[in-house]
């Protein structure tokens, strides 16, 4: 088994496009990126690259199916060259007084009251802050540093956890563009159109000037050996990408201290790293009608879903190049990266999740798993 971490850095601002409509009619002349890429279209981009260096012959099948294999676990973010993750669900940060001093707290579940009630799914409690806000939760505080997220998933109540810095998302920069009439040279009239694209570098110069880069960290496992290192388009519009090889000490591994919190716990948190697909839904498949079950890569441990911190779901589709069928792919919904599954432990070590099943897949389908899709952290409540 070859087993390598990957840093793609971008070299063209990139189009990850949304599924909103795009075309010549009016209201649809922009194309809009996502924020960041879903974990499939980094898996073609790794998988395309991998295939093409192997000489693999697209029309066959058996040779999809090669490249198909290829487990593509991500992307992380990466800032600086420091990792950065989506928010968790499960966190209501805050900002009060004139210097904006910012608060933090936790939501966690609460036993239902006699005479109370809610519209959750049948034994699913309610989640509630663990302390009293005054006003509404503050904006800009999306993406948090490993170092903040470490110790919030290691602490039970989230109050030994420092506040979080406040870190932009990627910029987003509009182009606007004019279709060319191919046989006179000229611009096409009422055809003006708009694309956003993600910058992976930016500047920032209020006060001391600071630059920031990003790139996209994945690790891939394949059953032969493959070089990948190198310049790919990656994305919509046929952007460059760079694609190099780093130490595989450079993937996130479980902080001792974290490991040490899960081993013997009763209660533990699944954090979504990535995008999750699950085929109940916002919730796994692998538990049954009682909310109980297995995670994938910890059979020995049965655990009872109490509650979840679930954000909007997201719609995944796109097309599928392969030169036998190509066609659109259907929609699929996604529980979004930063969710928060709370568990109680009905049998076995939780330890085990630090070691076992850490940013492993929780996802349903085999697939999905090889595709990145729901890589999990854990921590305790």
């Amino acid at each position: 088994m070859n087993e390598q971490v990957v840093r793609i850095r971008a070299i063209d601002p990139l189009l990850f496009r949304d599924g909103r409509p795009f075309g010549a009619d009016i209201g649809s002349l922009l194309a809009q990126t996502l924020p960041l890429p879903y974990p499939s279209t980094l898996a073609g981009f790794v998988r395309t690259f991998a295939g093409n260096r192997w000489g693999v012959d697209w029309a066959d099948e058996a040779s999809v199916q090669r490249v198909l294999n290829i487990h593509v676990r991500g992307p992380l973010l990466m800032r600086n060259d420091k990792h950065v993750f989506r928010a968790p669900a499960d966190a209501v940060v805050w900002e009060q007084g004139e210097k904006k001093q910012v608060g933090l707290t936790s939501l966690r579940p609460q036993p239902v009251q006699p005479g109370e009630g809610s519209n959750l799914p049948p034994g699913i409690l309610p989640l509630l802050p663990q302390k009293y806000i005054e006003g509404k939760p503050s904006e800009g505080y999306d993406l948090w540093t490993w170092d903040t997220l470490s110790q919030w998933l290691a602490d039970p109540t989230g109050d030994a956890t420092s506040s979080p810095e406040k870190i932009g998302w990627l910029e987003v920069e509009e182009r606007v563009h004019v279709a060319i009439e191919d046989d006179k040279g000229t611009s096409k009239e009422e055809l003006l159109f708009t694309v956003q694209f993600l910058s992976f570098e930016r500047y920032r110069w209020e006060g001391q000037a600071q630059r920031e880069q990003w790139a996209l960290l994945v690790r891939v496992t394949a059953d032969e050996p493959v070089s990948l290192q190198g310049v790919g388009l990656l994305g919509g519009e046929k952007r460059l990408a760079a694609v190099e090889a780093v130490d595989n000490s450079r993937w996130l591994g479980c902080p001792p201290e974290l490991g040490q919190a899960l081993r013997g716990a009763s209660r533990i948190r699944l954090f979504l790293a990535t995008p999750a697909i699950f085929s109940g839904g916002w919730k796994p498949g692998w538990l049954d009608a009682n909310l109980t079950g297995s995670p994938p890569f910890a059979p020995n441990l049965k655990l009872q879903l109490v509650s979840a911190a679930v954000r909007r779901h997201e719609a995944v589709s796109g097309w599928d190049y392969r030169e036998d069928h190509r066609c659109p792919k259907a929609v699929r919904w996604l529980a979004p990266a930063g969710s928060v599954y709370f568990f109680q432990v009905l049998e076995g070590e939780p330890e085990l999740l630090a070691t076992e099943a850490w940013l492993q897949s929780v996802c349903d389908d085999l697939q999905d798993q090889r595709d990145g899709y729901g890589l999990a952290l854990w921590g305790i409540w």
